[in-house]
């Protein structure tokens, strides 16, 4: 025999309305009270359970809502961590730049100096360069204007 509820009230349906042939069925007394007998069986544990489940509903209800606020509190919390990772990011790339755009500016005045540098130092070897060679060239000059021109074409000073 059947163990449900269902099962057992259909076997009793079945029973009661089931026609077979020219003739109705003749009821069978005997099987609708023993699926009355399995259902009285059966009754007490489901009638158990839907008590049982009408007696805790508000309790599962509260417990299902506390898992569903916490699932979205996690939902929420973790949201909110990759937005503020996004954020840290999105600062940390700033920032980035801000530090490479330093070094470009600084590697460019560097240059700068460097030049203006090696200008000086060009210009104060041009300026040396240049006192020499004018004394040089005077110094020339003077031992021209000593120098004696001999008759055989040597020069004598």
């Amino acid at each position: 025999m059947a163990h449900s509820i269902l099962a057992l009230l259909n076997a009793l349906e079945s029973e009661l309305t089931d026609k077979r042939g020219l003739f109705s069925k003749k009821v069978d007394l005997e099987k609708c009270v023993e699926i009355v007998y399995e259902m009285k069986k059966v009754f007490p544990e489901s009638i158990r359970e839907a008590e049982y489940i009408i007696a805790n509903r508000d309790k599962m209800l509260q417990n299902a809502d506390s898992v569903a606020k916490n699932i979205i509190k996690e939902s929420e919390d973790r949201a909110e961590h990759i937005i503020d990772n996004s954020e840290l990011i999105k600062r940390a790339e700033a920032e980035a730049k801000k530090i490479v755009d330093a070094g470009y500016v600084q590697s460019e005045q560097l240059v700068d100096k460097t030049k203006a540098h090696l200008d000086e130092m060009f210009k104060d070897i041009e300026r040396y360069l240049t006192s020499n060679l004018t004394m040089v060239r005077n110094n020339r000059e003077e031992l021209r204007g000593t120098m004696i021109m001999k008759r055989d074409g040597s020069i004598d000073f």
